[in-house]
């Protein structure tokens, strides 16, 4: 894992603030990854605008909500679908440092889409768990 205990108190900050209104893990992930993508498109714009004040708490809320998911993952197990959601979030919190480092809009564009397909995939996760216990 790339970060440790404070990862773990992210993601309890994330849950407990949701908690309220949402009904369960799987609306909680996708409401988090509609949460990373509007900041990630702040870092974006930041970037292309040079606003380096909106750059900076962009890319931390970015970076702890990507904490907070990759928290919330059971990296005990070695189903290879975790494992690679979890290399996907640490893959995003390099690219943000990076982007934001090298101040480089088109890094932080690849990376919206690759969180929208996982967004997605949540989402299907969700509507297909939801019909199964209906």
């Amino acid at each position: 894992m790339l970060l440790g205990n404070q990862s773990q108190a992210n993601y309890a900050n994330f849950q407990v603030t949701a908690n309220a209104s949402v009904s369960s893990s799987f609306e909680l992930i996708c409401m988090l990854h509609e949460r990373l993508i509007q900041e990630l498109e702040n870092v974006r714009y930041a970037i292309e605008h040079k606003d380096l004040e909106m750059k900076a708490k962009a890319s931390q809320k970015s970076i702890d909500i990507l904490v907070g998911l990759d928290a919330s993952l059971d990296l005990s197990t070695a189903e290879s679908l975790i494992q690679n959601i979890h290399a996907l979030y640490e893959h995003g919190i390099a690219t943000v440092f990076e982007a934001s480092k090298e101040m480089k809009p088109e890094l932080i564009e690849k990376l919206i889409a690759v969180m929208t397909d996982l967004k997605e995939g949540w989402e299907g996760a969700m509507e297909w768990v939801d019909e199964t216990h209906s």
